[in-house]
């Protein structure tokens, strides 16, 4: 009986052992050392970011494979694909990370992995200290270290938030616009310039008295206000897309910020032979998605022009790690016609990282008219959990059947403790 026990606890044990073995560190590559900004970090350090920046994150890996771990101590045979990943934890509405593209480690050589990590302007700082994580990992093990960082506002920030205007309006009229600005430093900013302009069109400008930083907001003193412009639109202004442009001057004429929109003016039709260029435009440059799963963005097309215009979309930069979709590929429209186009990028299930690509807009004699840049930072997909999955169901099945035996065991000891010569009830032994 004691004996079977023992079989049983030392079997749990190594099962116990097998689950775990998933998640053990590496024995074929290390981190060897952490950069932040240029400044290398280390267990006990902390290092100050600000909020709204980007922060360079440069990761030393070192192969480590020998002949007592690799695969039949070949070294040779000892590579390992893996990938880096740096996170912060704890910002309430996304995932703050970054994650390289997959590469192969070998033993003896180090490798350098440049990683951009932005960090949130609307990051909680009222508890100042974060954790940065630094992981490198295979399908198998990983190496992790973590650093304190200490996060606070910037001296000197505003923002831009948001630009209320008529996308398109006619000659001879007046186009309205309302800018929102707000401070999202960590000082009280006076005598805010603003500026706009319509390309030779237009421009004004005006003055924010001040706004108080996002602490000091209250009652009277608040950290985001509204200024409102009207710029007028001459009559004789010829038909097409104008650039306008906003500038928020600040810190006492030291920093600005801009950020620029089209107006499309609906006016006279130009002398010239030379005709309007078609409006494109995308609901974002910059996506995220996850592996496996589809992820759309629209393209929007105006021709300007009173002649019929014929387009062509295409994706390029994305077959090593994506297949798309365009729909539809071939666009026609009329003079003063609007359309949309879908695009639909669906990654491979390995492609984890951040990718760049490009959309193409060919004219009717395949020209390039136009290149929109884009980029994608794509998770990981649900297949790590899936295998999460697969291994605990079968450490569930070999309880059950350890359980079996187990109780089969019993049954046979119990039995060997009965007297096999005593007669038992209705048979008789001769």
């Amino acid at each position: 009986m004691n004996k079977n026990l023992k079989i049983l606890i030392t079997t749990l044990v190594l099962l116990i052992s097998l689950a775990t073995f998933a998640s053990a560190d590496s024995d074929l590559y290390d981190i060897e050392s952490v950069y932040l900004d240029g400044i290398e970090v280390s267990s006990g350090d902390i290092s100050q970011v600000e909020l709204g920046n980007s922060v360079e994150v440069k990761v030393y890996i070192e192969g480590t494979g020998d002949t007592t771990t690799c695969p039949d101590g070949d070294v040779d045979d000892c590579e390992v694909d893996v990938k880096v990943k740096v996170w912060i934890g704890g910002y309430e509405y996304d995932d703050v990370e970054a994650v390289s593209s997959e590469f192969s480690i070998e033993p003896g050589v180090t490798y350098r992995k440049n990683l951009e990590l932005e960090i949130p302007d609307d990051l909680d700082v009222e508890d100042n200290d974060y954790t940065l994580y630094v992981e490198v990992y295979d399908s198998d093990d990983y190496e992790r270290e973590s650093y304190e960082i200490y996060t606070e506002k910037q001296r000197n920030s505003l923002e831009i938030m948001d630009v209320i205007y008529d996308s398109t309006v006619n000659a001879g009229e007046e186009l309205q616009i309302e800018i929102r600005v707000e401070n999202n430093g960590d000082k009280k900013q006076e005598d805010i310039k603003v500026e706009v302009s319509l390309e030779d069109l237009d421009s004004a400008s005006g003055y924010i008295d001040e706004l108080a930083s996002e602490e000091e907001d209250n009652a009277d003193e608040e950290s985001s206000e509204s200024i409102d412009f009207v710029l007028d639109i001459p009559e004789d202004t010829e038909s097409g897309n104008y650039e306008l442009a906003v500038t928020v001057t600040y810190n006492n004429g030291h920093e600005s910020i801009d950020k620029t929109f089209t107006v499309n003016v609906d006016g006279e039709e130009s002398d010239s032979t030379t005709e309007t260029e078609t409006s494109v435009s995308t609901s974002s440059t910059s996506l995220s998605g996850q592996e496996g799963k589809t992820k759309t963005l629209e393209l929007s097309f105006t021709n300007p022009n009173t002649e019929d215009a014929t387009y062509e979309v295409t994706v390029s930069g994305i077959s090593q790690w994506a297949s798309s979709e365009v729909s539809p590929e071939t666009l026609e429209l009329q003079g003063g016609e609007s359309e949309k186009v879908s695009v639909t990028i669906t990654p491979d299930s390995d492609a984890a990282g951040e990718h760049e690509f490009s959309i193409q807009i060919l004219d009717s004699d395949g020209n390039l008219v136009k290149e929109i840049q884009m980029d994608m930072d794509v998770n990981e997909g649900s297949n790590s959990w899936l295998k999460i999955g697969f291994l605990i169901l079968i450490v569930l099945i070999v309880l059950i059947a350890l359980i079996v035996i187990f109780k089969k065991l019993i049954k046979d000891d119990d039995d060997d403790d009965e007297d096999p010569l005593e007669p038992k009830e209705g048979k008789t032994y001769y």
